[in-house]
């Protein structure tokens, strides 16, 4: 069923995630990212795994989260003028 699936449809949308920190000191202090799949698709994701098929990862950085991640660090939100 994947098979055909995967055929027709070669994007899958994993939806809006975050880049996770997995580790500070990944060796020689650097740190490790991930990102989570979302789990509703394990099935998917085994599929993929088992058969060590090879994936394509773009990102997407919508505009208005360019704005609101500088609030993640401690910044507060400029106000606008109204």
């Amino acid at each position: 069923m994947y098979e055909f699936v995967l055929k027709n449809n070669r994007v899958i949308d994993v939806g809006e995630r975050n880049v996770v920190m997995a580790v500070k000191d990944y060796g020689r202090g650097k740190p490790r990212f991930i990102i989570n799949l979302p789990t509703t698709r394990d099935d998917l994701w085994m599929y993929l795994w088992e058969r060590k098929i090879p994936v394509k990862v773009f990102i997407e950085i919508p505009s208005e989260g360019l704005n609101s991640g500088e609030r993640g660090k401690g910044k507060e939100p400029e106000e606008k003028p109204a």
